[in-house]
């Protein structure tokens, strides 16, 4: 009986979550020079955790066509100079540094770096309400772009430092 009424509870809360359901996907990207980690919760909450071989700036974003241009982005990393993390939910209108959004709906939950890693985990809502400038992750193929700064100073991150993949975040 308990069974049954945990069975019950369940599926009505997926069903309220629009069928949201918990996974986990390790994405290797560039050769696995940019390891993409994301978990999306039963509460609708996405967690993205990027290991980069690079020592500066890290950037991942959902896209409606694979370009920069229109893209929600989150960049972020660890300033080894001063030991202090740093992130920001931005958008892109196009070529050039995406700019802050007007509300900030991404948490950082760690940054660091090692000898030859930067390390950025961050979180956000599904649907962060925001529709001027995030994008939500749908339970569908997205395009994923991806980009990384050779230092924390924010600037073009060149042509082989930056890409994009298809990908369901809500399975994987």
């Amino acid at each position: 009986m308990e069974s049954t009424k945990l069975f019950i509870f369940a599926t009505l809360l997926v069903s309220a979550l629009g069928g949201i359901v918990p996974h986990r996907a390790v994405v290797p990207i560039n050769d696995g020079k940019y390891l993409l980690e994301t978990r999306v919760t039963l509460t609708g909450i996405l967690t993205v955790k990027v290991t980069v071989e690079s020592k500066g700036w890290v950037g991942w974003g959902i896209s409606p066509t694979g370009a920069m241009s229109g893209s929600d982005m989150v960049i972020g990393g660890f300033n080894e100079a001063t030991g202090e993390s740093y992130i920001g939910d931005r958008y892109s209108t196009g070529p050039g540094i995406p700019v802050l959004d007007t509300i900030q709906n991404v948490e950082l939950i760690s940054a660091s770096e090692n000898a030859t890693h930067t390390i950025l985990e961050f979180s956000r809502a599904v649907d962060t309400g925001d529709v001027e400038q995030d994008l939500k992750v749908e339970n569908a193929v997205q395009y994923i772009v991806w980009a990384t700064g050779e230092t924390d100073d924010l600037g073009y991150h060149g042509q082989v430092n930056r890409g994009s993949i298809q990908l369901n975040l809500m399975d994987g």
